[in-house]
């Protein structure tokens, strides 16, 4: 898996207002993926993860002082 799928999963949620609509009801990561699966999109739970931990690392390079 890579981080594309999870691109893509989250390109289609943010054109599709029913897809937005469908994954808000869903109780865990798990439902997630296996929608996002069911959808055709190449995409596991390590995928969130690895992208959260990104997210951090990016947020915080961008408040420190290091460029």
């Amino acid at each position: 898996m890579s981080r594309q799928g999870l691109k893509d999963f989250v390109h289609a949620m943010e054109h599709s207002a029913s897809l937005r609509r469908k994954v808000h009801k869903l109780d865990s990561i798990e439902a997630v993926v296996m929608m996002a699966r069911q959808l055709g999109f190449a995409v596991c739970a390590a995928d969130l993860q690895a992208d959260e931990r990104c997210e951090q690392v990016e947020r915080w390079f961008a408040n420190s002082w290091i460029a």
